[in-house]
């Protein structure tokens, strides 16, 4: 099975750089890259792999740190994505590909989302509690790989 983990977000405001510490944690662990916002890209980065995860900032009102992880399924997700730190809907995004490239996409998205204490612009580094959410989550990633790659 063919995995690869999309970090999103900018490093330089503050706790939205959550997705890209996760993905410079599993860069040599695991297939990763890492987009500064979703965009239409995110569908050249996902396609011919068996599962996605997708790792983002979110701010939709949870304790700093708190971790959300759900399946982007087409038209089923639109309030779990009001919250991101980004202005273009990954639900939007995903159902985009499965229109566009069905043969091509994923079997199955998944979406994990870190619960910002801030984001300030030209602001480096993260709180505390999203960098032990960026541990858990790659420690959480590296269960998923593991559990994976010993059912094929």
């Amino acid at each position: 099975m063919k995995i690869v983990v999309v970090g999103i977000g900018n490093p330089s405001f503050g706790d939205d750089g959550a997705g890209f510490e996760v993905i410079k944690k599993l860069k040599r662990k695991v297939a990763a890259c890492h987009l500064l916002s979703p965009s239409l890209e995110l569908l050249e980065k996902i396609k011919s792999y068996d599962l996605a995860i997708l790792v983002d900032a979110v701010d939709i009102g949870l304790k700093p740190g708190e971790v959300i992880e759900f399946s982007i399924e087409k038209g089923k997700n639109k309030e779990r994505f009001g919250g991101l730190t980004h202005t273009l809907s990954m639900e939007e995004i995903v159902t985009t590909g499965y229109e566009l490239f069905p043969d091509e996409m994923p079997q199955k998205v998944i979406f994990i989302g870190i619960q910002v204490e801030g984001i300030l612009p030209f602001t480096k580094g993260l709180s505390l509690p999203v960098k032990k959410a960026v541990e858990e989550v790659a420690d959480r990633i590296e269960c998923i790989f593991g559990r994976t790659l010993k059912t094929f």
